[in-house]
């Protein structure tokens, strides 16, 4: 959820911007108040992350729920010693715990490893592995297929194995039509891994159109609704689903989620030269000031929330039996407000997991 990828950009050349820069997307919401969580986000400056912090000071439960997480990542193969101290300091169970507030003990630890295995495996993608796309290709069909025919013996270890295991644990005691859109979505964020890949290989970079559809799938926003699902133990009826406004409502709610990911880690992202971050693609596209792009990707925080607003009322009176998902919705973006605020991921270039080769993830 929210993970950040990275590419070569270069230097935007500034000029004047002729007309007023909309990024994609419907408009025209009416005014609604900003949600309190959105305010370090989208106002002043960009972010300034600090500490990462514990749920209850050493020993207390946000550090027994790191140990738990890291314990298993570790026995994956997926992190190793020396890389244990900074991962920890990304402090994934807090936002697990912003986004799935009353969430039980055993779907927090599920939803835990779900997102640590995607950061993972997306840092490793800044490796070798990240500028090939045939082996890009190769992996996350591996990795497809997995959800399509479960093999008949488990891969033990690496990133197949946990995955294998990840996909047994989410669809238990889920239907056939929850596990069908559950593999959409997983392969619609997977993809997003060769796409990018594809821009390295060549040298391109994406437009803000374009920006905006894969970083919309790779923010693994969309696997993360429907995990509200399996939270609260009732999938959503099909004629919620069928209607447009819940299809709008989950692109906003990863577009807004996605955009404040890239106000928190903008000046990472600077350092490293990402082509993905929708700051830059602004100044690159549009030939934007940074406080100029800043304020255009601001705006269109605000401008997808309130509408998210307007949708989940509509959605609520249609559906009153659905609040508690719609509900969980806005506490997803909130949980990506609060915990971008605090940990220590965005701290700089080298707050990033190495990449590596193919071979050293399976």
């Amino acid at each position: 959820m929210t993970a950040v990828r990275g590419g070569r950009a270069p230097v935007p050349v500034r000029r004047p911007a002729r007309t007023p820069v909309r990024l994609p997307g419907p408009g025209g919401a009416k005014a609604l108040p900003d949600p309190p969580p959105l305010a370090a986000a989208a106002g002043g400056r960009p972010a300034g992350p600090g500490p990462a912090t514990r749920i209850g000071g050493p020993g207390g439960p946000g550090e027994a729920a790191g140990d738990r997480h890291t314990a298993w990542l570790v026995r994956h193969r997926l992190l190793a010693g020396a890389e244990e101290e900074l991962y920890r300091s990304y402090a994934l169970p807090e936002l697990i715990r912003h986004a799935y507030p009353g969430a039980p003990v055993a779907e927090r630890e599920l939803l835990t490893d779900l997102l640590g295995w995607y950061t993972v495996l997306d840092d490793r993608f800044d490796g070798p592995l990240g500028r090939d796309p045939a082996l890009a290709r190769g992996l996350v069909r591996r990795l497809t297929e997995i959800m399509v025919t479960p093999p008949a013996v488990r891969p033990a270890r690496g990133v197949l194995g946990a995955w294998s295991e990840l996909w047994v644990r989410q669809c238990r005691g889920r239907t056939a039509v929850w596990r069908s859109r559950a593999a959409r979505d997983w392969s619609d964020c997977l993809g997003t891994f060769v796409a990018e890949t594809a821009h390295r290989s060549r040298g391109s970079l994406p437009s803000v159109a374009e920006t905006t559809l894969l970083r919309r799938h790779a923010s693994c926003l969309y696997p993360f609704m429907n995990m509200l699902e399996r939270v609260q133990g009732a999938e959503l009826p099909r004629r919620l689903r069928a209607g447009p406004a819940w299809h709008r409502l989950r692109a906003h709610t990863a577009d807004a989620a996605t955009l404040v990911n890239d106000l928190y880690s903008l000046a990472r992202e600077e350092e490293r030269g990402s082509g993905f971050n929708m700051v830059l693609v602004l100044r690159r596209e549009h030939g934007l000031g940074r406080e100029e792009a800043l304020t255009a990707v601001r705006n269109r925080v605000r401008v997808l929330r309130r509408e998210s607003e307007l949708l989940r009322a509509r959605l609520a009176r249609e559906h009153p039996g659905c609040g508690r998902y719609l509900e969980g919705t806005r506490e997803l973006v909130d949980g990506v407000c609060a915990w971008s605020a605090t940990t220590a991921r965005y701290r700089g270039p080298k707050s990033q997991l190495p990449g590596v080769s193919v071979a050293s993830l399976v």
